[in-house]
């Protein structure tokens, strides 16, 4: 624990939405290098931190609000607060959230100088500190879109599960197919499907839904699991980091995977793989934690890291640990929190890794029971109430962890809503099940696994959430198509016990409806002499107010948009056409090869064809709507890819992004990588031959030219490195257009 003493002033500038205990450091060395001290009984109060002011923060925050009773009988049971109301001589607000009325008026638990009266207020009557509840919620980044990023990353993915007996081990995901209408994507790396469609976790706009929907059911940050510097989840961390500005406090925190590095440092020593890791926490001192103290979780003065193991040899962390780092004057050296799973769950790793790591934070319930034959899809699998032992498991570790070593200052809970990992194919290693609810009980995982925390006489300093949107290993809480928002009003719902906050249920559903009107609102931008540029406007000030948790004027606003985009669509007409090939309109460039009445392409032999100028001129004109379909087979028995390229006048800002995977027992370690590429309309993977298979897939207008500058003079490309027949080549375009161009 940390004396009042030191750290203090550090954390009064920052969001106090966290689980920690605020008891100070008195020194900056390393925290798992202090000594042993006597302990006492110590006096902790809890503190909230949602009430504001409009002269510091803009906003009165839990000052002012809404609410309804729902489960009372009681003569009233909705109540309207203002807080901007005042007596006749401005001296009392007369409208404020509080049976009880402050000497000191209204205050803002954000304003620096009021979190020092209150320290000295608690110090001043013996308190030795405060009790603040965080909820954080681990985040990934390896999912992207062909119109935002040039590939689909993650939602595609081909993977064998190397150490699993299942009936399948070896998956393969196209996320370019799609249904026959277009409108679902039908082979995506998940055994969920979310509800907002597919989206890519490096779109600003859905990393600004994602914070509003964190926001909007009690979630105080995310922990963005973060590789090293040159890796794509450093620039999710940028773009992340300059979204959660506008929503302060709100707090981005590491998760270091630290075996995506050893991975790609397999070839590497061992000397190098230490001065690369501490090159890297150099650089988030340098450029993260310094200049985004206010959104980097903190304990005191030291910044808080996570570390998800399996990666570094305990000896290689001792080594970084004992490298000096350029600390700015602020800052102390972190405190690393490791994750039960890799540093913790055998007596024998938390032998080896206690005098090294701060503390430790719980994850998706990890409980190995082999499979009945009627769940040969797995290899181990988890009951509802398994999770709860877990989770007993991870307390009492992490409470003995807090009471009885030096260095460990905090633990960390989690809660997860479930877990099918054959979307990642277990990630090389065994396939497993978490159950999302009950079938006899019908009580969820989440829910169950909550109330053991709510109930736990060991409360722990953070709760940690598996996530928000891996969708991989199907342990996101985001909305589903089969259980909509469930996972989130359970969120809501115990994240409001869990802080004793009342959380408004009606701004679950608000994030989702933005982010849909945003995306419709950029389609609708790309047609010529159409002006969205109100509803973009109103789209901010929505965004703003679902900030502020100011629900109802934010729904109000979003029933504005949709009059406004009727207004918009009465003034389009929308026309389609449809064009096959080979024919005079989409023709070949370059004579094609037949065989069996369909077209031969190979490694060397491609299928290129071009649209008519009328046709091309058309589309470059007309903001659309497209789909490419074709009939493919495969003619020889290996793992091939079939791509479609198109003339693309777009390049990609980054040069391709990547990520780490391996098997623990797999000879071949393995780096799995993407690269950005706006002209690739669909890269197929295929591995059986012999059999016709249809596809159907998007064509962007932000992405496709039409314009004949493909190889050969082309608009489409079809190219592989292996043998394959194509047949049935159609296009169909919804095209765009306001009506007579006004």
């Amino acid at each position: 624990m940390m004396s009042w003493s030191h750290g203090l002033y550090s954390l009064l500038a920052l969001p106090l939405l966290l689980v920690i205990y605020l008891v100070f450091q008195p020194d900056h060395q390393p925290l798992q290098q202090k000594p042993m001290q006597q302990r006492r009984n110590k006096v902790f109060a809890d503190l909230t931190s949602n009430k504001f002011t409009r002269e510091s923060d803009g906003t009165y925050g839990m000052w002012s609000y809404h609410g309804i009773a729902h489960e009372s009988h009681a003569d009233q049971t909705e109540f309207i607060y203002n807080a901007d109301l005042l007596s006749h001589d401005g001296s009392i607000h007369t409208s404020i959230a509080s049976a009880v009325y402050p000497l000191m008026g209204l205050t803002s638990d954000m304003d620096p100088v009021y979190q020092e009266y209150l320290i000295l207020q608690a110090k001043a009557v013996g308190i030795d500190g405060f009790i603040l509840e965080w909820v954080f919620a681990d985040l990934t980044s390896n999912k992207f879109t062909r119109e935002s990023d040039g590939t689909y990353g993650m939602w595609s993915y081909h993977g064998i599960a190397h150490e699993s007996h299942a009936d399948q081990t070896e998956f393969i995901y196209n996320a370019d197919l799609l249904s026959h209408d277009g409108s679902i994507h039908t082979s995506i790396t998940s055994a969920v499907y979310p509800l907002m469609g597919l989206t890519s976790d490096m779109d600003p706009v859905y990393q600004e839904y994602l914070i509003l929907q964190a926001k909007a059911v009690g979630i105080d940050g995310f922990i963005l699991e973060w590789g090293y510097r040159e890796h794509q989840s450093n620039v999710a961390l940028l773009s992340l980091l300059q979204v959660a500005k506008k929503y302060k406090p709100f707090n981005i925190g590491i998760n270091w995977c630290d075996h995506w590095l050893t991975v790609d440092m397999k070839n590497k020593s061992s000397e190098q793989i230490v001065e690369k890791f501490h090159a890297d926490l150099q650089y988030l001192y340098d450029s993260i934690f310094n200049t985004h103290s206010d959104l980097t979780p903190m304990y005191g003065s030291h910044p808080i890291i996570f570390l998800f193991g399996d990666g570094l040899s305990a000896t290689q962390f001792s080594d970084i640990l004992s490298r000096p780092l350029h600390l700015p004057d602020d800052l102390s050296t972190p405190i690393w929190i490791g994750s039960y799973l890799n540093f913790a769950s055998t007596s024998e790793r938390w032998s080896e890794w206690k005098d090294l790591i701060n503390g430790t934070y719980g994850w998706v319930p990890n409980v190995r029971r082999p499979t009945p034959p009627s769940m040969s899809q797995w290899d181990y699998y988890s009951t509802t109430e398994d999770t709860v032992a877990y989770q007993q498991n991870v307390t009492n570790h992490g409470s003995n962890c807090v009471s009885e070593v030096a260095g460990c200052v905090m633990w960390c809970g989690s809660v997860s809503p479930g877990m099918d990992n054959r979307g990642c194919a277990g990630w090389g290693r065994e396939l497993r099940y978490v159950p999302r609810h009950n079938l006899t009980t019908h009580k969820s995982s989440n829910d169950l696994q909550w109330e053991f925390y709510l109930a736990s006489k060991k409360q722990p300093d953070v709760i940690v959430l598996p996530t928000i949107n891996d969708f991989p290993e199907a342990t996101t809480i985001l909305p589903l198509k089969n259980s909509t928002f469930t996972a989130l009003y359970s969120t809501l719902n115990h994240t409001s016990s869990w802080k004793n906050v009342s959380l408004d249920m009606r701004g679950v559903t608000l994030p989702m409806q933005w982010f849909t009107d945003y995306k419709k609102a950029e389609f609708y931008n790309m047609t010529d002499k159409l002006n969205v540029s109100n509803i973009f406007h109103l789209l901010e000030s929505v965004a703003v107010l679902i900030g502020h948790q100011d629900y109802v004027q934010a729904n109000n606003t979003l029933q504005i948009i949709r009059q406004g985009f009727s207004k918009l669509e009465r003034k389009l007409t929308v026309n389609t056409i449809n064009i096959t090939g080979p024919s005079k309109e989409l023709y070949g460039t370059v004579p094609p090869v037949f065989r069996d009445n369909s077209t031969y392409i190979n490694s060397t032999t491609g299928l290129f064809m071009a649209l008519t100028e009328d046709y091309a001129m058309m589309l470059r004109a007309h903001n659309y709507k497209g789909l490419l379909r074709f009939d493919y087979q495969l003619l020889e028995p290996k793992f091939s890819h079939l791509i479609v390229r198109s003339s693309s006048k777009r390049q990609s800002m980054s040069p391709g992004y990547s990520y780490a995977f391996y098997s623990r027992n797999s000879p071949s370690q393995s780096v799995y990588k993407v690269r950005a590429d706006f002209a690739e309309v669909c890269n197929l993977m295929v591995k059986t031959p012999g059999k016709w298979k249809s596809a159907i897939v998007h064509l962007y207008k932000s992405n496709q030219s039409w314009d004949h500058s493909g190889k050969h003079a082309s608009d489409l490309h079809f190219a592989t490195d292996a043998s394959f027949l194509l047949r049935n080549i159609s296009m169909s375009f919804q095209l765009y257009k306001v009506k007579n161009g006004r």
